[in-house]
């Protein structure tokens, strides 16, 4: 089969998040199945190829997603011209495989869901506190108008990502959270959306660490920004270490925007009576994750909502025992009580309940730990994924057929 894969982010160039870490996991599992790739990402000009697993990657030096629909139309046209792809396989973020999907409207196309830019801002949403809403008020009355504060408002049926989801033959989700809220929320044909993982294939250093032997050093791996609920890890951590004063805890990862500065002085300020017992280490690459989780003992990840995070996979693979949120993919995966523990999304007391649940009993730690590595290996292995994708791009290929004959 012969798939040409859209994704703005594609490692080395441009590595923002998951969505690059899937599309250069599924273009692996693909190309050394034997399928031929070709992978159209932001981050360059030009071709290189993937020595690894030989697939082509197409750079293109845009800024966004929206200008690199229309920039890969040329180069694709080409590519299309010279071997025609069976399939296009798109994220539904950016909307980004539109601008082939008007210029081949027979091609099949499989939209891929990560988690749509509506669902982005109101997940990280902030409301705010009494007094900026008082200072917010302040400020229009001082400008001679009554300012009223609310949240994004949002209009489905404006929206160029859910237009472009609904014209897909085929809809792959990861996780059932976020087939189910998006075919809710955009209205999609349910009989086209399908529920499969991300292929994951941990290195080899995570899966040689050693299994921790106590609870007491928690770890938080991700962007510090407020939908991945570090709001709420903060304001659980001096209730928790006032019952367990010898815990520390460790945040990996870069500090975002947040409010009037940015999300590590945030925390700082709100843990300032216990600032000896935190760790900012900042951005941590793929290369240092095995050295950062072994001074770690347990990780918690208590998004207020995640689609299917890689984060909390490599999290799984060390050994380490982990927290995940309730809200999103991570339930799909983690077994509570066996193989890690589960938050209900914006909720301080579930965080603290948990971690102190776990913090004095290393036994559980270690148990948790060695099951969630176990789970990890099993459930997303590519050689499991790989069949699932196939036969999600073959539905496409199918369905598209039947639209183009139903269209003459």
């Amino acid at each position: 089969m012969r798939i040409a894969l859209i994704s703005f982010e594609f490692p080395p160039s441009v590595a923002i998040g998951g969505i690059g870490t899937y599309a250069y996991e599924a273009a692996r599992m693909l190309a050394l199945a034997g399928h031929e790739v070709e992978v159209f990402a932001a981050g360059g000009v030009g071709e290189e190829p993937v020595a690894e697993f030989g697939v082509w990657v197409h750079r293109f030096d845009v800024k966004n997603r929206q200008e690199l629909s229309k920039a890969v139309v040329p180069v694709f046209a080409k590519r299309h011209r010279e071997k025609p792809f069976d399939v296009l396989e798109s994220p539904e973020i950016g909307a980004e495989g539109a601008g082939i999907k008007a210029a081949f409207p027979d091609l099949p196309l499989v939209v891929k869901l990560h988690t749509p830019s509506y669902l982005v801002g109101k997940v990280g949403y902030e409301q705010p506190t009494l007094i900026e809403h008082l200072r917010f008020t302040l400020g229009g009355l001082r400008r001679g108008r009554w300012a009223k504060r609310s949240s994004p408002s949002y209009n489905v049926e404006l929206d160029p990502e859910c237009l472009f989801t609904r014209s897909a033959d085929e809809i792959a989700a990861p996780s059932r959270a976020i087939g189910g809220v998006l075919t809710h929320d955009w209205h999609l044909n349910s009989s086209k959306v399908s529920t499969f993982a991300y292929p994951f294939s941990p290195e080899p250093s995570l899966l040689a660490l050693p299994l921790p032997s106590q609870g007491k050093v928690i770890g938080f791996l991700g962007r510090l920004e407020a939908r991945k609920g570090v709001v709420e890890l903060a304001r659980a951590i001096p209730d928790i270490l006032k019952r367990i004063p010898e815990l520390r805890f460790r945040f990996l990862g870069p500090s975002w925007p947040f409010k009037q500065g940015d999300m590590e002085s945030w925390i700082k300020h709100h843990c300032r009576n216990v600032l000896d017992r935190l760790e900012f280490v900042g951005a941590v690459g793929k290369e240092q994750l095995a050295a950062e989780f072994q001074k770690c003992d347990i990780m918690i990840l208590p998004s207020r909502w995640e689609n299917f995070p890689f984060a909390c996979w490599e999290t799984m693979a060390s050994g380490r025992a982990v927290i995940g949120s309730a809200s999103g993919g991570m339930a799909d995966v983690i077994e509570p009580g066996v193989n890690g523990l589960l938050v209900e999304a914006n909720s301080t007391k579930s965080i603290v309940k948990a971690i102190l649940s776990l913090a004095n009993d290393p036994e559980k730690v270690a148990q948790m730990g060695e099951a969630g590595r176990k789970r990890i290996l099993h459930l997303l292995a590519p050689e499991r994924i790989l069949s699932l994708q196939i036969a999600s791009y073959k539905r496409a290929i199918q369905r598209a057929k039947e639209r183009i004959n139903g269209e003459k």
